[in-house]
């Protein structure tokens, strides 16, 4: 809660604010201001320029991320619900999480049994074709030092995961207890940042290469989409 006051008292100064302000404009002691500032800094959130601190370069990634995510959603969103009219199959979008691929939108065609994948849902990297996209193609999966992996990330695993995504062009997980199986594909922006994932839920344990392929071809169909609609997405953002 802190964090967020201290953000919003930031982004309404125009010039910055010093130690001391933040102190009066939270009505924080001094130690747990700086306390607060040495995390946000050490997360680039808040920056230190001179005296005073300003917004960090990663509100701007996130804020750049979350307009590309939202306008993948708007372009592939109807492309998606067109594709699973006919079948019983949910469609689903994730943008790129922490250690998770992040639910924004599920397309649900089921009409007995919806999915239990909801927005807001956190997708796991290791337990799901959409974070084995995340594995595959962030570069942050790929060229992790020790000192910044997770307790319970198997580097291992994720190679292998990484290559069979790389090799298949697409990513494949089934969940045994609702009998489901998730194909997932990349979002790609025109100058190669993976901002998106678009998968489909569909009934049964799916193990069919050439059933799982024929998916995943309809599915890339709709991820290049944001690249070949006009007007370009720079200018759809704005």
């Amino acid at each position: 809660m802190q964090a967020l006051q201290l953000c919003k008292a930031i982004a309404e100064s125009r010039s910055g604010l010093s130690a001391s302000e933040i102190e009066s404009a939270l009505n924080l002691p001094r130690t747990s201001v700086f306390r607060l500032l040495r995390t946000l800094t050490s997360e680039r959130i808040v920056e230190k320029r001179g005296t005073k601190y300003f917004y960090g370069t990663r509100i701007y990634e996130i804020s750049a991320a979350n307009s590309r995510s939202r306008y993948v959603q708007r372009i592939v969103a109807p492309a998606l619900s067109k594709l699973i009219t006919t079948i019983n199959a949910s469609a689903i979008i994730c943008t790129l999480g922490d250690y998770c691929a992040f639910v924004i939108d599920v397309l649900d065609a089921r009409q007995k049994q919806i999915t239990t994948i909801r927005p807001g849902t956190k997708l796991p990297l290791f337990e799901s074709a959409a974070g084995h996209v995340m594995l595959a193609y962030l570069p942050k999966y790929q060229n992790m030092d020790d000192s910044k992996h997770l307790a319970n990330f198997d580097e291992k695993q994720a190679a292998t995961l990484r290559a069979t995504t790389c090799t298949r062009g697409f990513a494949v997980s089934h969940y045994i207890p609702r009998n489901v199986t998730l194909v997932a594909v990349p979002v790609f922006m025109r100058d190669g940042e993976l901002v998106s994932i678009l998968a489909i839920e569909l009934d049964g344990m799916i193990h069919d290469f050439n059933v799982l392929q024929a998916w995943s071809s309809k599915l890339k169909d709709i991820a290049r989409l944001p690249t070949t609609s006009a007007p370009p997405y720079e200018q759809d953002m704005q």
